[in-house]
């Protein structure tokens, strides 16, 4: 909460935030050579495929690692298993979303659909109305429509 948007205090800031190293160790060419042998053995972890092409890449990275299963090749086939699971349930959680997201929208799209095609009645002048002046205001109405000869109000066939 050092950065909050009022007041910035720089002083805070500044106290929190981690200062550069002094020194750099910049290793020799013979030390060099002796990390080399080591990243060979550093396990590099997958990233989590979000695209169908990475999906499958991933798995055929998969097949291939089981016919080589040395100590090695069992982790790195653990890890890429773990991130094709990953990604397969981060698919799965996405898509219900989507779906959750899309019945919803139809469910405002059907009632915006119901008050459109619904014809509102003037049944009187702007006044305040008791409820017994809007019982009689309906019933001329009614009345009104039968002898004009509307009959329902609805919408209209096609």
């Amino acid at each position: 909460a050092a950065t909050g948007l009022f007041p910035l205090n720089l002083d805070r800031v500044l106290r929190r935030t981690l200062k550069p190293p002094t020194q750099l160790n910049i290793p020799s060419p013979n030390e060099m050579r002796g990390l080399v042998g080591l990243l060979d053995k550093v396990l590099e972890t997958p990233i989590t495929p979000v695209s169908a092409e990475a999906f499958m890449s991933l798995y055929n990275l998969i097949k291939e690692d089981t016919h080589t299963l040395d100590e090695t090749g069992r982790q790195r086939l653990q890890r890429r298993v773990q991130k094709l699971t990953q990604a397969g349930q981060n698919t799965i959680a996405y898509c219900a979303l989507l779906e959750d997201e899309r019945q919803s929208l139809r469910k405002i799209n059907n009632e915006a659909k119901v008050r459109r095609s619904t014809k509102s009645v003037e049944l009187g002048k702007a006044k305040v109305m008791s409820f017994e002046d809007i019982e009689v205001a309906r019933a001329a109405r009614s009345t009104k429509d039968i002898i004009k000869g509307k009959g329902k109000l609805g919408r209209k066939r096609k």
